[in-house]
Formats: structure tokens, C-alpha cells, sequence
């Protein structure tokens, strides 16, 4: 699933951006590290949260 939304990443996007697994893209998401919307079962994230995440990791 490709995002249409160009502030949005999806999971995978997001995962291959960060670099990290499914599971550490939860732990990160649960703990309030990044911004996301819900779209049914999708998680979109917030571009600017994602690259701000990986300038501190």
C-alpha cells in the first residue's frame, strides 16, 4: 500500500525509512514516539514525526 498522502507514510515506509521491524514500529508508535493516524487496519504516520524520530535514534 502506497500513501497518497504525501504527509503520510505507511508502515512499510516508514519501517524502511527508520530501518527497524514490525514490532519496534509498534513499541515506538505505542510509546507516543510518533504521530499516526488510524485508517481501518492501515497506520499512517506522520512524515515530519518519522524523520524527526530518526534524527534522535
Amino acid at each position: 500500500m502506497k500513501s497518497k498522502d504525501e504527509r503520510n507514510l505507511t508502515s512499510k515506509e516508514a519501517k524502511e525509512f527508520l530501518k527497524i521491524q514490525d514490532c519496534d514500529l509498534a513499541h515506538i508508535r505505542n510509546a507516543g514516539k510518533l504521530k499516526f493516524i488510524k485508517k481501518g487496519n492501515a497506520f499512517l504516520h506522520d512524515k515530519e514525526s518519522v524523520v524527526a524520530y530518526k534524527k534522535h535514534i
